[in-house]
């Protein structure tokens, strides 16, 4: 007699790996160059805008994926870009893993932010298209698992590098994806799929998204204060706890990955707590808009006054708690859109993501590089008069979260179709 596993079983296992893959993605962006910040520049021997490069050159390269996949899993569903993305994304890490030319680096990364693009969107796809109640606390549970892999980019990774070496470390990571992948692939071919949909992909129907202005103010929002929380997280944060706030790296490696813990955590909650208030969504968009502006102009006064202070621990904590709302933004997307459109405004929301953190990024390095950083121990370190520009820069880029927030509609789980 023959045990085999129903479809829906089926699918949640494919599910449960594909989150894992975007746990390993996660790893992947945030680590790289946020957690290994000085061992990079001390084995490239770059300044900052070239560490800061190879975050920037993963995150323009995912931005632009989103564009892309959005339609690729419009037409051949969630599961077939699974497959294919992993393969691209285990070229990526493996490359990153053997290469010591800065190149072949930025092309690692970007190969890497290219396959790590497609785990999202199908993600999400596939809940939306099995989920048809209760989309807002599924959503959460995939973003929950998946942001865990921010937790072991920092202070675990920072471990295991420090034990282990960089170069071991990445090679262990490779192989890790390289398992899951074949996973994926061994069990994906089994999955029935839907049938691949006939001109399906429009790239019309992303300018459609965006005359509505209701999805550009969303947009706006969402993008920039993911991008401020995101460049702090993953760029400059443990650096300048290091290097201003007075943190060690062990400790600053462990308020990062408390940053990604909190984020994990609170996104749950806010789904949680939307689903409790009726499916209310305008509220979980306009708290994001105040403390987001509150807390880098916080943190640039802390700065100007040159206050070497536990505070910023606490501020970048803070601004964790509001960043990971994807839970929020895509019922709200759903619900404020035809059904056909919703693919490519959930893909245009994430291109905005990832491009903000990517211009952050390099922004960042470069106006760390505005007064030459002094060495010390091998490491360098830099000035007071940098990271207040960085600070003083993310505080201009929160005021248009602020306003963009205030012009988010509610739609206590209806649909409320804008025009």
């Amino acid at each position: 007699m023959r045990f085999g596993l129903s479809f829906r079983t089926k699918f949640f296992i494919l599910l449960g790996l594909g989150t894992l893959l975007y746990a390993f993605a996660n790893v992947q962006r945030v680590a790289i160059p946020g957690a290994v910040f000085d061992q990079l520049q001390t084995r490239l021997g770059v300044p900052a805008p070239g560490i800061t490069a190879l975050g920037a050159a993963f995150m323009y390269v995912y931005a632009a994926a989103q564009l892309l996949v959005g339609g690729i899993v419009a037409r051949y569903g969630g599961s077939r870009t699974i497959m294919a993305g992993c393969i691209i994304f285990c070229t990526g890490v493996i490359l990153f893993a053997c290469s010591d030319s800065l190149a072949l680096l930025y092309l690692a990364r970007g190969i890497t932010g290219l396959g790590a693009g497609t785990f999202y969107l199908s993600l999400v796809h596939e809940v939306l298209r099995v989920f048809r109640k209760n989309t807002t606390i599924a959503v959460s549970f995939v973003v929950v698992i998946g942001y865990f892999g921010a937790v072991i980019a920092n202070a675990p990774f920072t471990a295991a590098v420090n034990r282990w070496g960089l170069s071991g470390v990445l090679t262990f990571s490779a192989g890790a994806a390289v398992l899951v992948s074949l996973s994926v692939l061994l069990f994906g071919v089994s999955i029935p799929k839907p049938a691949v949909k006939k001109n399906s992909f429009k790239l019309q129907s992303y300018r459609d998204v965006l005359k509505i202005a209701h999805n550009r103010h969303l947009i706006l929002f969402s993008g920039l204060n993911w991008g401020i929380y995101y460049v702090v997280q993953t760029v400059i944060g443990k650096k300048f706890l290091e290097d201003f706030g007075g943190f060690s790296e062990t400790r600053a490696a462990w308020i990062l990955s408390g940053m990604g813990a909190i984020s994990a955590v609170s996104g749950f909650l806010f789904a949680l707590a939307s689903r409790l208030a009726g499916n209310r969504r305008r509220i979980f968009c306009r708290l994001p808009g105040i403390m987001c502006l509150m807390i880098t102009a916080s943190a640039a006064v802390c700065i100007a006054l040159d206050w070497h202070t536990w505070f910023f621990a606490v501020l970048f904590c803070l601004l964790s708690m509001t960043a990971s709302i994807s839970s929020i933004l895509i019922p709200l997307l759903k619900e404020t859109n035809v059904p056909e459109l919703v693919p490519y405004a959930v893909a245009a929301m994430n291109f905005c993501f990832y491009a903000a953190v990517a211009v952050f990024g390099n922004l960042a390095g470069l106006l760390m590089n505005l007064v030459p950083p002094k060495q010390v121990n091998g490491a360098l370190i830099y000035s007071r008069t940098s990271y207040l520009a960085v600070f003083i820069f993310l505080a201009l880029c929160a005021l248009p979260v602020f306003f963009s927030s205030r012009r988010i509609v509610e739609t206590m789980g209806q649909k409320n179709l804008q025009k």
